[in-house]
């Protein structure tokens, strides 16, 4: 306890005697303008009217056009149309299983069954837009002659 209070004695010794002592060096005597500033314009002036004499030369002579490299380290494998189309369409076991399945047992063709139910909902389709498209030239007529 007893060196935290000599320590915070001390600190704040420093500090006064910094505030203290501080704006005493910061007054500086105030500068007088030098008569010669026109003169070294001048200089300045003749300086940048001087030619450069200097040239940037490259060690080696410019390549204009760029120059680019690839390398090929292996052949990348492509599958000949063969190989592609045996790929493509090869039956996986579970289809051939399938397939063998459809023709010992006869097999059922759903597209028969299924064609008829698909062109009903096509024609009510057509119709309900039919019945929409009619009802909506109707409620047209109306406001037209209750405007009248």
């Amino acid at each position: 306890m007893r060196t935290l209070r000599s320590a915070a004695v001390s600190a704040l010794l420093c500090c006064a005697l910094a505030v203290i002592c501080l704006p005493a060096h910061l007054h500086a005597s105030p500068q007088e303008p030098s008569g010669d500033a026109g003169a070294s314009l001048s200089r300045i002036r003749k300086g940048l009217n001087r030619p450069t004499d200097t040239r940037l030369q490259p060690s080696e002579p410019v390549q204009l056009r760029p120059t680019f490299r690839s390398e090929t380290l292996a052949h990348p494998f492509v599958p000949t149309l063969e190989e592609d189309l045996r790929k493509t369409f090869a039956l996986t076991d579970f289809q051939r299983q399938y397939a063998e399945y459809l023709a010992r047992a006869g097999g059922i063709d759903l597209g028969v069954l299924l064609r008829p139910i698909e062109k009903a909902m096509d024609e009510r389709r057509l119709r309900k837009i039919h019945e929409q498209i009619a009802r909506e030239l109707a409620e047209l007529q109306a406001a037209k002659s209750a405007a009248r």
